[in-house]
């Protein structure tokens, strides 16, 4: 107990230094502890499921040679007759399968609510290891094509909309336009990876939803297997296609079973490593500045440690008084450090997408405490030990001049050796902020391609049985449209199943002409309805648009991008050109210009341009409609001459003037889209360009230090040198010097270092090279201003010294 007094008795002696050493370590620790519990959310912590070890996801790993380049991908989405297979050929496994989630409309009582619904297959909570809280799952028949409609309820949606009635196990609810029988009700905090309000069958087919590769499916190992015994039954099967996969691309594919925490982890388990490195290289940078400044401490102190040592002082009992100062610095470092993580996580918590957080979000528990504790501790280590390594000369230096000079010169190399890392560290971080930043430029410059002013959309959806019929379809279309086009001050109105900055339905063609002809090809589609470009502005670049006199049982024609045109028919006309989807063959009769689209799921950036097809909403064939209606929301579009006030409610009353039980899911104006498409990537340009703002405060900060330090050091010998005729000036650039000399060098190996580690967030960038020039020019740029700066400015005080003051002292 005495050295942890003592301890605490220099510590509250030192308060500006136990302030700084606090605070610096408080940010280092707190950033950590705030990142460490996202990546627990997603990599580490356990599934809140029973025996989550056992609960997989299926996933095909594909190789193949496209036009002589290699590529290699995972897929883990399948058709109706791989699940067929999987489900006939595994025996070693209950399995499960799940399609898309998305919005539904559910009347209780006088009102219509919007939902988010999900399709399961039977087995599904069985897989997962959820009992039901009341009632039951689904049952292979009500899972099987035309079977009976059922539901299951999660208890938040029951509590707040049936009033946690159990008596409505067995009653019928309206969903999706049809009575739907409940059977079960999901426990109180059940979290399962669609995080859907209700769920229904999913009833896998080879037509339909599971026509395409749209299902996934989880398996749970059974008592008596093992997953190698699974993987083993999974490497023998071959899905239908791939044969096809070989033949044509000189590929091979595999099945394998992926555990559940890395399939739900999907693309943050790459994001969230970068930012726990970030973070770590911003502890580094802490630790560093606070050894250099318990260097300046110890140094001040080596009279009294050698003179400890003369009389007759061990070096433990030395080092046992320096280690547990180092100790109570970093545990109570560590206590501000999980006060901010705190409020980090808090933020977060508002500030991320459901998509970038982990089942069950994140919290503090802990684990994490027992992170942050060995962070701590790994902090006392890093802070203490060349401060330890010090102690060595005091008892050979004694306290004559000359050791005390040799101290001092050796403390202030190893100084000099900190901050050169910390500014190469800092070098790393702000490189990677720079390509962040750059990218975001490039994604939210990217042309749109279409007037985004003066635009309001609404969604509504469609899954509903009502509007499985082609008459129904067309006249809510009709007559909602034109009850928005008579709101005041709206100048044109339109319908489309896909919006700019939104990713299209994607669906099979056979290109009929030019270059491609007789090619089996899939592209994005979108059914329209006439005004559509005009609403949005696309410019037509050749032909006609498409108009009321398409009809029904009018030539079907369609209008395609110029990206479709340049890629399937190496024309930028395209007109008199022809495919065909779902059976049906489309002549082209326009192309307009291309808008900027969010990319498909094997995409080369999170927006772009791709080849769309447009099709008349008339003649869009009605099964094709109901499948995509399943996946997407049609938007409503209104463009107005200027801001109108209560638009929203005004474009409400029109479609309810259609169908008083549709509501409109949501409204947004373009702007918005474009921000909710680039999310993610303006959360990662934000956290990483304030770690590296924080990294490039904290090396200035060392910086300063390390030249204020040096001022105070050698108040007397620049005294004396000015005394004896050298000037004030090459005294401060003597001075100021060290610190430049040592950012320098750490500029240099930091920016060696940028370029080697641009591989790990190349992933992350687009439109712009990860050896980008402007990011590395500017990076060195601000760092040298920062660093002449911090050694500068302390290194000016020299000018105060009085060489008369000095000789009287000396």
């Amino acid at each position: 107990m005495r050295p942890l007094k003592y301890a605490f008795r220099r510590l509250a002696k030192a308060p500006l230094f136990t302030a700084i050493a606090l605070v610096t370590l408080g940010l280092g620790i707190g950033v950590n502890t705030a990142v460490f519990s996202i990546v627990d959310g997603f990599l580490l912590r356990t599934l809140p499921y029973p025996h989550p070890e056992g609960i997989a996801a299926l996933v095909v790993h594909k190789e193949s040679a496209d036009r002589g380049k290699a590529v290699s991908e995972e897929d883990d989405s399948f058709d109706g007759s791989s699940w067929k297979l999987l489900k006939a050929s595994l025996d070693g496994v209950t399995l499960a399968s799940w399609g898309g989630t998305g919005g539904v409309n559910l009347r209780a009582g006088a009102t219509v609510r919007y939902v988010t619904g999900s399709r399961v297959s039977a087995h599904y909570f069985d897989v997962l290891g959820i009992p039901l809280y009341f009632g039951r799952g689904f049952s292979e028949e009500e899972d099987r094509p035309h079977g009976s409609p059922v539901a299951v309820l999660s208890y938040l949606l029951w509590k707040s909309t049936f009033q946690s009635d159990p008596r409505i196990i067995g009653k019928s609810i309206q969903l999706k336009g049809e009575p739907y029988t409940v059977v079960g009700i999901l426990p109180r905090g059940a979290l399962t990876p669609s995080k859907a309000d209700l769920f229904t069958p999913l009833q896998p087919a080879e037509t339909g939803e599971c026509g395409g590769d749209n299902c996934g499916i989880l398996v749970r190992l059974k008592p008596e297997s093992t997953w190698a015994q699974v993987n083993a039954q999974l490497s023998r099967l071959r899905l239908p296609y791939f044969n096809d996969l070989e033949a044509k691309y000189h590929g091979h594919a595999r099945i394998y079973a992926r555990p559940l925490q890395l399939e739900l982890a999907g693309d943050m388990r790459g994001k969230v490593i970068v930012l726990m490195l970030a973070v770590s290289f911003i502890l580094l940078i802490a630790c560093a500045n606070l050894a250099g400044l318990a260097l300046v401490r110890i140094l001040r102190r080596s009279h009294e440690i050698a003179t400890r040592f003369a009389l007759g002082a061990s070096r433990l009992d030395v080092l046992r008084e320096l280690w547990t100062e180092d100790l109570v610095v970093a545990l109570l470092g560590g206590a501000c450090g999980v006060c901010l993580a705190l409020i980090i996580l808090n933020a977060l918590r508002t500030l991320l997408p459901e998509s970038m957080t982990p089942l069950g979000n994140f919290s503090i528990d802990a684990r994490v405490l027992g992170f942050t504790l060995g962070v701590s501790l790994l902090a006392s280590l890093l802070c203490g030990a060349l401060p330890v390594l010090q102690t060595r000369r005091f008892a050979l230096g004694g306290s004559s001049f000359a050791g005390s000079r040799a101290v001092t010169g050796g403390s202030n190399r190893l100084r000099q050796l900190l901050i050169g890392a910390e500014v190469a560290l800092t070098v790393v971080l702000l490189a990677s902020a720079g390509l962040l930043v750059r990218t975001l430029i490039y994604l939210e410059t990217l042309p749109p391609g279409f007037d985004a002013h003066d635009v309001m959309t609404a969604q509504v959806s469609l899954d509903d049985a009502r509007y499985h019929d082609a008459a129904a379809f067309q006249k809510l279309l009709e007559k909602s449209i034109s009850g928005m086009r008579q709101i005041p001050g709206v100048r044109d109105a339109a319908v489309g199943l896909s919006l700019p900055y939104e990713r299209g339905l994607n669906d099979g063609m056979t290109i009929m002409d030019g270059k491609g002809a007789g090619t089996k090809t899939a592209s994005s589609l979108a059914y329209i309805t006439p005004g559509y470009f005009s609403t949005l502005r696309i410019p037509l670049l050749a032909g006609r648009p498409i108009t009321d006199l398409d009809s029904s049982v009018s030539e079907r024609v369609a209008v395609v991008n110029l990206a479709f045109s340049r890629r399937f028919f190496n024309n930028p006309s395209g007109i008199g050109y022809h495919f065909k989807t779902e059976g049906a063959t489309f002549t082209i009769v326009g192309v307009v210009g291309d808008v900027a689209k969010a990319q498909g799921i094997r995409r080369s950036a999170p927006i772009g341009t791709e080849p769309v097809a447009y099709l008349p909403a008339t003649q869009t064939p009605q099964g094709l409609v109901n499948i995509a209606h399943i996946w997407f929301q049609p938007s409503w579009i209104v463009r107005t001459n200027g801001p109108i006030k209560d638009l929203a409610a005004s474009m409400q009353r029109a479609l309810a003037d259609a169908d008083p039980n549709l509501p409109f899911s949501g409204f947004r104006s373009m702007q918005e889209i474009l921000a909710q498409q680039l999310q993610v990537q303006r959360i990662e340009v934000l956290l990483l360009a304030t770690l590296a703002g924080l990294a490039l405060l904290l090396s200035t900060i060392g910086i300063y230090a390390l030249v204020s330090n040096l001022v105070v050091q050698r108040t007397r010998e620049i005294g004396i040198r000015i005394a004896l005729g050298s000037t004030t000036a090459r005294a401060i650039l003597h001075v100021g010097a060290s610190g430049v000399v040592a950012a320098a060098g750490g500029l240099v190996s930091g920016i060696v270092l940028a370029f080697l580690a641009m591989r790990v967030i190349s992933s992350q960038v687009y439109g712009v090279s990860t050896h980008d020039p402007l990011t590395f020019v500017t990076v060195p740029v601000i760092l040298a201003l920062t660093a002449g700066a911090a050694s500068f400015l302390p290194a000016l005080r020299i000018s105060r010294i009085q060489p008369a003051d000095t000789l009287r002292a000396e």
